[in-house]
Parts: structure tokens; C-alpha cells; sequence
């Protein structure tokens, strides 16, 4: 039988272990010797061979080691960057969520690149604005508070200017301060703000906060104004703070009196994994091609800053289809980036002819300059809630931190869900074991909701516009004895 070769083969690497290693010693020092030797763990020769056994196993180790780091499939960290970047593909860092925080003051107050603000907790991640001398302006409002600061006299007219519609009220015998606040906003009509008034102070809020509107007044004094600024997180990942629980400023300024967030952040993402950036080497040469719906959808991913996910269906019959595409066009579900952006993408990887298909649109330009729109959906959000019952295994012991280990594993591992991607909860049963020792025992359920409903160990279904979200205050995790 022909001797087994170790090192670089045909076959790839095959590396020489410890057992064949000692034989290997022992052979060839008895051969030298002409004799039989004794190789037991009490002889001298056994006790040498077994040292010097130890240091060439780890130098074969680190010989494989050293070759899986040429190759993607094979390769960690800093090697698996290096090999897929002989492909062009390169590690996606991790990118910071940004959000517009409506700040309250004086009109007329600077809010400088650089402000700070964040929650009023200890630990709570910065937000920067990153706005160039942005103001508190009554031109640019999300929100005004107003009241009359004298009393009102009978004959005395007062005056409100919104986006260039200008109302009056003149003031009657017996009218006070709320009858007159009354009389001007019943004047208008708003369909995307409204008007809220108590304790003879009127407010005017946008239903999204995001959005602006002018104003001005004569008779009646503006007390506060309310504008949108955008701040980044100073920490980069996938942060997404609670809606109004930004409101500390850290970095005062006069005249700048409070802030919320009250729009939806934009979550950016976490560095990419191994596991990640495995995936995206291996679909490569759909980035390099066109025409494909993968090839859309790698582009997308890797192109489009702030994109977690994508996923792009076809409908290639002449009619439509059951899920509502028209006949020979494209619908790319797309999770996180900005709309021209990620139009951009799809204009640039699909084919001439077909069709574009979504509630959302962006615009792209082409190589003429003509713009062209692109349409495409937004995945709705399915908030997943996650109960998880440990049971002790004695032979191990389960440590002090082992609660919010297992929470933040399943945490990591929901993160990893992609659009159209069903919740297999037995997939997260590894990701509990893997996260400590000592557990004996899983019972997880989970339920869907804005609110929890009744937890079940089934499965949950997601459809292809949908995508299951896990969030820390929607994860239970406690032992069985407690």
C-alpha cells in the first residue's frame, strides 16, 4: 500500500496530526538506532517524543492554517478579507443609523455642526448633528407653540400666516385668550398637521415631524419653535432608539431649549461577518453579470450604503402573476438606503424592456443624463417576540451572565433574518448553545405582534415583502426555577 503523503497534495492540504506525528518519531529515531525502542509515557524516549510531538502539531497547525487563509470558504477574519479581496470584494464596514431629532427653542437659534444629544440613561449612545448651521426657524418648522401675551381687547385683530395663507380674527366683547386662538385655527384646514389647544397656549405639530412648514404671526406671539435636524451615532451598528427617548442635550447652546426624536431612525448595520461576507464572495459573478435578479440584488447590497437586505422576485409571463407583479417586470424588496440609490442599482444591472414594480420609487440617471424611475417596495416589518425557558445541566456549571448571553445570541442570530426569510425557531437553538455552558434544557416560543400575543413553538411564516425584526425588549429569557 503506497505511503500517505502529507503537505501539499494533489488533494489540497493534508496535514500530519499528533498520532502520526509521535509514530513518525519513533520510527525514524528506532531505524537510526538499529533497535526497538521503548516509546511508553514513562520511558525517556516516549516522554521526548511526546514534547517535541506537541510543538510539530502546532507547527502543521499553523502550516494549514496559513494555506486555508488563501481561500474564502477556508478563511477568518482578517485572512477572509484578504483572500476575497483578490476577487474585489472588500469587508462592508460597519455603518452608523442616523435620524432627524426635532429641536425646540427660540426662533432663530443656531443649532452647529456638532451638537450632541442622546438618552437620558447612562449608557446611551451620542448622536452628532451633522446638519451645517442648521437654525431653529419658523420658516422651517415641524412644530410652533403660540399664545397672546396681553389681554384681549374688544376691536384688537390678530393675525396667522401659514405657508403663505394668511388668517385674521378681530376680537369681540367677552372674547379671551382661547376664543380668539379658536377663532384663527378654525379658520384653517390641514390634512398633515393639526392644531392642539390648553391652557390658553396653541400648538401646531406636522403629523411627521420630518416634514416643515412656515409661519407667522401679528398680535400674537410665537413662544417656541419646533425644527427637524439630522444627527448620526457616534457608535457605529445597527442602533435604533425608541421613538422620544432621545432628549438630553449634551452640548448646550442659549436658546435651544429641548429635544425628541420622533422620527423613525435610519438603522445602519453591524461590521459584516465571516459568515456574510462568505455569502456575498460566493455570489460574485452574479455582481459581475446583468439582467439576473441576483445580480440586482448583489449590487444593491453592496453598492447602496445603509442596505441590510434585498431580495428581487421576476415575473417573466405576460400575465400577472399572484402576487400582483404586471407581466415581464421586476420587484426588488429592499430593506434600509436611500431611494435613489438604490434606483441607481436596478437601473444599472437590469435588462432593457422590463418593468419596474413597487410602492416606492427613486430616480436614475443614465448614461445620457436621462432620468429614469425606478420602482420598488419596503419590507413590512413583522416584530417577532421570542420566550425562552433554561433548564440547568448539572455536569456543567451555567454562569452568572448566562441570561444575557443567551438573549443577546438570539438577538444576533434574528438580526441575521432576510426578507422573505421564515423564523425556524430550531435555528435558534444552537445559537443558545453555542452562547454558554450549563444549559440542559431550551423551551422557546415565540408570537408576532405589535404587542405579545399567544406564544407557540410553531414556525414563523414570512412572506416575500415581509421581514421578521428582533428587538432586546421583546426577548424573555429566564430559568426554570425562577
Amino acid at each position: 500500500m503506497a505511503e500517505t503523503k502529507y503537505g501539499l497534495t494533489p488533494e489540497g492540504f493534508k496535514r500530519k496530526r499528533l498520532p502520526e506525528i509521535l509514530d513518525s518519531l519513533n520510527k525514524r529515531v528506532a531505524d537510526k538506532l538499529g533497535m526497538e525502542i521503548q516509546t511508553g509515557s514513562n520511558s525517556i524516549f516516549g516522554q521526548l517524543h511526546g514534547i517535541y510531538a506537541y510543538e510539530l502539531a502546532d507547527l502543521w497547525e499553523l502550516a494549514q492554517n496559513v494555506y486555508n487563509a488563501m481561500y474564502p470558504n477556508t478563511a477568518e477574519g482578517v485572512s477572509l478579507s484578504n483572500a476575497a479581496a483578490l476577487a474585489g470584494i472588500t469587508l462592508i464596514d460597519a455603518e452608523r443609523s442616523s435620524l432627524i431629532a426635532t429641536c425646540y427653542g427660540d426662533n432663530g437659534t443656531l443649532i452647529p455642526y456638532g451638537a450632541q444629544i442622546s438618552a437620558s440613561d447612562a449608557n446611551a449612545t451620542v448622536w452628532t448633528c451633522v446638519d451645517n448651521n442648521i437654525y431653529i426657524d419658523s420658516g422651517k418648522a415641524s412644530y410652533a407653540s403660540i399664545q397672546i401675551a396681553s389681554d384681549v381687547s374688544e376691536g384688537a385683530q390678530y393675525t396667522l400666516t401659514i405657508d403663505g395663507v394668511q388668517k385674521s380674527y378681530t376680537a369681540k366683547s367677552g372674547d379671551d385668550k382661547a376664543t380668539v386662538l379658536v377663532g384663527l385655527s378654525s379658520q384653517f384646514s390641514f390634512t398633515d398637521k393639526s392644531f392642539t389647544i390648553a391652557n390658553d397656549t396653541m400648538t401646531l405639530a406636522m403629523a411627521d415631524q420630518k416634514n416643515t412648514f412656515s409661519i407667522a404671526a401679528t398680535g400674537i406671539s410665537i413662544i417656541e419653535i419646533g425644527s427637524p435636524v439630522h444627527f448620526q451615532c457616534s457608535t457605529a451598528g445597527a442602533i435604533d432608539p425608541a421613538l422620544n427617548t432621545i432628549t438630553q442635550i449634551l452640548t448646550t447652546y442659549a436658546g435651544w431649549h429641548s429635544v425628541a426624536n420622533n422620527v423613525a431612525a435610519t438603522v445602519g448595520r453591524d461590521a459584516e461577518s465571516d459568515i456574510s461576507l462568505r455569502q456575498r464572495w460566493s455570489s460574485s459573478l452574479y455582481d459581475r453579470a446583468s439582467a439576473m435578479t441576483d445580480s440586482i440584488a448583489a449590487a444593491v447590497y453592496s453598492n447602496v450604503e445603509g442596505v441590510t437586505t434585498c431580495r428581487v422576485y421576476e415575473n417573466n409571463t405576460d400575465t400577472e402573476d399572484d402576487d400582483g407583479r404586471p407581466p415581464h417586470s421586476i420587484e426588488a424588496v429592499v430593506d434600509g438606503g436611500l431611494n435613489d440609490a438604490i434606483a441607481q442599482q436596478i437601473w444599472n444591472r437590469k435588462a432593457g424592456g422590463i418593468d419596474t414594480w413597487g410602492e416606492e420609487s427613486g430616480v436614475a440617471v443614465d448614461s445620457q443624463g436621462i432620468a429614469h424611475t425606478m420602482h420598488f417596495n419596503r419590507p413590512e416589518q413583522i416584530k417577532v417576540w421570542i420566550k425562552v425557558v433554561i433548564g440547568e445541566n448539572p455536569d456543567e456549571t451555567f454562569p452568572t451572565a448566562g441570561i444575557d448571553e443567551i438573549a443577546q445570541a438570539i438577538l444576533d442570530k434574528g438580526n441575521e433574518q432576510e426578507v422573505g426569510q421564515d423564523v425556524i425557531l430550531q435555528r435558534y437553538f444552537s445559537a443558545i448553545f453555542s452562547a454558554t455552558t450549563g444549559v440542559g434544557y431550551i423551551s422557546l416560543t415565540a408570537c408576532t405582534g405589535d404587542v405579545a400575543g399567544s406564544y407557540t413553538t410553531n414556525n414563523i411564516e414570512i412572506n416575500e415583502r415581509q421581514i421578521a425584526v428582533f428587538d432586546a425588549s421583546r426577548i424573555e429569557v429566564t430559568k426554570q426555577d425562577e
